[in-house]
């Protein structure tokens, strides 16, 4: 049975390598004697099997981050299977798992590679770039430093002394899940000497190393930044409106969450710091649900709003108009969870 798998690889010292990799469900080889301990506070992806008895020794997981990965270059005349273009990589944001393991002593690079990229196309890969480093060369180690620098390492690896050698295999596609695509890549290549004095095995003992990056795509918490009385006067000014997503609602409701006091209190500062100014407060809504329903839930939200301030704040209710405008004016698109996100807020307009 065979190993899944997203991965980046690295390879050694200066040529060290990065990679990115996820695999899905796929059932691996029945598992072999571990080579020892993995990193503390590793863990397997979900969605991802080890190559049988392989190590952990590099694990990150970040809620929101960026992956970095590869296309063809212009010098291959954009073969996919040549050289790829370290100064222009795609840049996919989302949920990131970085793992990094050693294989066991006698299973090559290409044994163990050829397992991911089986398992991965078995599992729906869309190949977008696939290149044999045996025959191709490239200089990832800026890429292995930017990507992998805070990844937690079982000693005595670290984000400097990579395990991994130079001729790596890589494969880079898209795996759709969920209504999104997941951004898969994996480098796999023979270990350093440095691993190999490590793990004592001879020189002419073959042994893998594999780097795995995980990219979901997910939207970015927000609402986490309270937008200051101070900034909110400089952009009325400047603008004539401001976005402000500190105000907390509950899905398909219009009741206040406590977590929204510190933006209101902001709010109430610029109105008492500004006796003449008088606004609209309008919600707004993605593009979820009937526009009808839409437009009586981003109104009811205005006017929530406009009652906080009036009642808790003390700030005169004919300086306030609420105005509720559902999705007709969004500031990203409605198809992505993060465009929606963006596009749930509340905003102060001079009248």
């Amino acid at each position: 049975m065979r190993s899944s798998v997203f991965s980046w690889v690295s390879r050694r010292a200066s040529l060290a390598c990065l990679a990115g990799l996820l695999a899905l469900g796929v059932s691996v080889q029945a598992q072999a004697q571990a080579m020892g301990p993995d990193v503390q506070g590793g863990a397997d992806h979900p969605l991802v099997s080890r190559f049988a008895g392989s190590q952990m020794v590099g694990y990150q997981q970040l809620e929101f981050d960026a992956g970095r990965f590869f296309l063809p270059n212009k010098a291959s005349g954009y073969d996919p299977t040549k050289e790829i273009d370290l100064e222009r990589p795609v840049i996919t944001e989302g949920k990131v798992t970085r793992l990094i393991y050693v294989a066991p002593a006698g299973k090559t690079a290409l044994e163990v590679h050829r397992n991911f990229e089986q398992a991965l196309k078995a599992a729906g890969l869309k190949v977008v770039t696939s290149v044999d480093g045996r025959k191709a060369w490239w200089n990832p180690g800026q890429h292995w430093r930017a990507n992998f620098s805070g990844v937690g390492f079982l000693s005595p690896f670290a984000s400097d002394i990579s395990p991994f050698d130079r001729e790596g295999l890589y494969v880079y596609g898209t795996l759709s899940r969920g209504g999104t695509d997941v951004s898969v890549s994996v480098l796999t290549g023979p270990v350093s000497l440095f691993a190999r004095d490590h793990y004592k095995t001879g020189e002419k003992t073959a042994q893998a190393a594999v780097a795995i990056q995980i990219v979901e795509p997910k939207a970015m918490a927000t609402g986490q930044v309270t937008v200051s009385a101070d900034a909110i006067g400089k952009g009325l000014d400047a603008d004539g409106r401001i976005a402000l997503y500190g105000i907390h609602f509950d899905t398909g409701k219009a009741d206040i969450k406590p977590e929204s006091k510190p933006q209101l209190d902001q709010m109430a500062a610029v109105l008492k710091a500004r006796p003449a100014l008088r606004v609209h407060i309008v919600g707004h809504t993605d593009n979820v649900g009937s526009l009808d329903a839409n437009l009586a839930l981003s109104l009811k939200r205005a006017e929530a709003v406009v009652a906080a301030l009036v009642n808790t704040h003390r700030v005169d209710a004919r300086r306030l108009s609420a105005r509720g405008v559902a999705s007709l004016s969004p500031v990203s698109g409605n198809r992505t969870e993060a465009g929606r996100a963006l596009n749930r807020r509340v905003e102060m307009v001079e009248q």
